[in-house]
């Protein structure tokens, strides 16, 4: 046959319109050479020419397949996708292209071709080919929630309930995570639809309603469910902490204990609502769970929280002997002798405020069987032992008379001074993040419930040496000392912290810190200061014009306002200018420079010692002066360390002074001193002393419990 002649005969009648009489030359072609893939394309050109469609896809997949089996993808590809022009719904060529493209790997190429397929099959009604096509959809992209809904609603369809549930499931799971709980419902109530009867699905829809914020309709669907069967546990279960959420405790108690009596291993659930009483103060409802909870728990963890709880109450109800009993228990059955001597101490504690000594006395020597050596325990038994005896009875704190009570910090201070260490505390402490200084606090102030008040001061001051610069503690520190009636070494501590914010730049909570040091400490203020009295308008000092210059002139008695608070009124306000000072005829003077201290002048000193000297002035007046013009530097130091450094100097000087005296009381510290003539006091009547007419409108507004918030 030649081949060359036939085709040129073809194109002939071609050119005369003769097309079936060509097609039929090229078909005599391919029975010869039924690859000659040139020839094929031939027919199909002129099949599509007469729009004869199918017979012309036929020549086209054949070129394909021989493109393919020459290992040429590219053009493989190039043809079936002309088919697909051609027939948009043909099945094969979509088939034959993702054969094609799962080789190599084109995979949002496969995704469309595998979406388009599903359509086709889903428009053709042949659904198990279109759920092996969302199968593969979701497998390449899981979180196409609209894809795996579909799937589900076929799977329903074919029968094939279970696997729709579980797919319906995960997606409300998912947007449910994204916060979609509009959505999530939709799919909830497609499972409900295809099983009524599945308990999980009202458990879920209530958890959205739930994380909603709708507590109450949550309520009514658990309700709703357990109505028709009032046996699911889990539903119970849930009811109940619904009820505590809503706020509904009696109803909630009314569940869990019928949970509990019908099946003990379901105590470990009751803890968090067992947690949920205590901090609605329900404490005798608390303890009935407890108790049993402790019989019936044996694991270490679930004891554990017992002990937990029981501390909890007891923060609540520190005489609680129910609760100290059954934390004695606890601690002993577990071998924590450390805590439960201190439980031990406490609980005896609790039976001396009830006066039950014999009980007392009991506890006491348990405490001494438990560390024979301790001195503190052996003391504490002898106590105890002399109020059961009748020997010594406690004090009423409400019948007592205040003049009975030893509240003076001389008292305190002897206690703590003949007191030792706890050899329990001989271990060091690493204190090496923020959470370390919290889990020690929390240890001091168990210690600090337990009544152990010279061991919290002591442990205090043992950690601090190590650790100086650790405000926390310092604070904690400061405030034992306040509990315990010893203000000069909590003042003493308000200044250490002071120097420390100080060195931070914190300014304005240094000089708080400084302040309390003086309401704690009256002899670290610069004068014992006399009640205030409002002075008419004429006696008050306003603003002072001079020429195109306007300010406020300040002037008034040391023992109306403070030289510190005078100190701290022109640093806030940022003044420039000479204070001057006169105090039994001595005068100094203090300069400002835009409110800092920059030079000082009494008697024969300059400077810093100036200043420290005048911290320490008693009594006096003073009067403020402007100035436009700077002064020489002479002073370096800040302010706030200034203060603080004379004050520091004070107290010394003043505990220097008082060795063998005893500290001034409250009382005591209000006594008027003798006349420089040595004549008794002047006695005070019951007017009130004059006030300065040199007082300006400034001393009039301090308030003694915050002076410089008030400023």
């Amino acid at each position: 046959m030649n081949v060359p002649k036939l085709l040129k005969q073809a194109e002939k009648l071609i050119s005369y319109g003769k097309v079936n009489e060509a097609i039929n030359l090229y078909q005599d072609i391919l029975s010869e050479d039924f690859h000659n893939t040139a020839v094929h394309n031939l027919i199909a050109d002129l099949y599509i020419s007469k729009q004869d469609i199918q017979r012309a896809s036929r020549h086209l997949f054949k070129i394909a397949a021989d493109y393919t089996a020459q290992g040429d993808q590219t053009a493989a590809v190039t043809v079936y996708r002309q088919i697909l022009q051609l027939l948009p719904r043909n099945i094969l060529a979509r088939e034959k292209l993702l054969e094609i493209f799962s080789k190599n790997g084109a995979k949002n190429e496969i995704f469309n071709l595998i979406s388009e397929l599903c359509t086709i099959y889903e428009g053709e009604g042949n659904t198990h080919k279109a759920i092996e096509c969302l199968e593969k959809l979701v497998s390449l992209d899981p979180s196409n929630k609209n894809h795996r809904i579909k799937l589900a609603l076929f799977l329903n369809e074919k029968g094939m309930k279970d696997k729709a549930v579980e797919m319906f499931s995960q997606v409300a799971r998912d947007f449910m995570r994204e916060d979609r709980y509009e959505d999530a419902l939709a799919s909830l109530e497609k499972i409900k639809a295809i099983n009524p009867g599945d308990r999980n699905t009202n458990l879920q829809i209530a958890e959205v309603h739930e994380k909603q914020g709708k507590v109450q309709k949550a309520i009514e669907v658990i309700q709703s469910v357990l109505a028709e069967d009032p046996t699911q546990t889990e539903l119970l279960a849930y009811l109940a902490k619904l009820y505590v959420k809503a706020r509904r405790i009696d109803e909630a108690e009314a569940i869990y204990e019928k949970l509990a009596s019908a099946n003990k291993n379901f105590l470990p659930e009751i803890l968090p609502f067992v947690e949920t009483l205590i901090v609605h103060k329900r404490i005798d409802q608390a303890m009935r769970y407890i108790e049993t909870l402790c019989q019936e728990m044996k694991d270490k963890e679930g004891r554990k929280k017992c002990a937990e709880l029981l501390e909890e109450v007891l923060k609540l109800d520190p005489q609680n002997l129910e609760a100290y009993r059954l934390l004695e228990a606890l601690y002993s059955s577990s071998f924590q002798f450390d805590q439960l001597a201190i439980t031990l101490l406490s609980h005896a504690d609790a039976y001396v405020a009830k006066c039950d000594y014999a009980h007392a006395v009991d506890l006491a020597k348990q405490l001494v069987d438990l560390e024979p050596y301790n001195e503190d325990y052996r003391k504490k038994y002898q106590f105890i032992e002399k109020l059961s005896s009748g020997e010594k009875r406690p004090l009423d704190p409400i019948k007592s008379s205040p003049e009975a009570e030893p509240n003076t910090e001389e008292e305190g201070d002897e206690e703590y001074a003949n007191a030792s260490l706890n050899s329990n505390f001989d271990q060091k402490v690493s204190l090496v993040t923020d959470e370390d200084v919290e889990s020690f606090i929390t240890d001091i102030e168990l210690l600090e419930k337990f009544g152990q008040g010279v061991s919290v001061i002591r442990r205090l001051e043992q950690v601090l040496k190590a650790y100086p610069q650790e405000i926390k503690l310092r604070q904690k520190l400061k405030s034992v000392y306040v509990d315990r009636k010893m203000p000069n070494k909590a003042a003493q501590e308000c200044l250490e912290i002071a120097k420390i914010l100080q060195l931070q730049d914190q300014k304005e909570s240094a000089n708080k810190y400084l302040r309390e040091a003086q309401r704690l400490n009256p002899l670290l203020s610069s004068a014992k200061r006399a009640p205030t009295a409002v002075g008419s308008p004429a006696d008050q000092v306003g603003p002072v014009s001079t020429g195109s210059e306007t300010y406020a002139a300040l002037k008034g008695d040391l023992s109306e306002i403070g030289l510190l608070d005078v100190i701290q009124i022109l640093d806030n306000a940022q003044k420039s200018g000479k204070l001057i000072i006169n105090s039994d005829g001595k005068p100094g003077t203090i300069f400002f420079n835009s409110g800092r201290i920059v030079n000082a002048s009494y008697q024969d000193k300059v400077g810093e010692p100036a200043m420290y000297a005048l911290v320490a002035v008693k009594g006096g007046n003073f009067e403020y002066k402007s100035s436009s013009s700077a002064f020489e530097v002479v002073i370096n130091n800040s302010n706030t360390n200034l203060l603080l450094e004379g004050l520091r100097l004070l107290d010394e000087a003043n505990r220097d002074q008082g060795e063998g005296e005893p500290a001034l009381s409250e009382d005591t510290a209000t006594v008027p001193p003798k006349q420089p003539d040595g004549t008794p006091p002047i006695q005070a009547t019951s007017e009130p002393p004059p006030v300065p007419k040199t007082v300006s409108s400034a001393a009039t507004i301090i308030d003694e419990s915050n002076p410089l918030e008030e400023l």
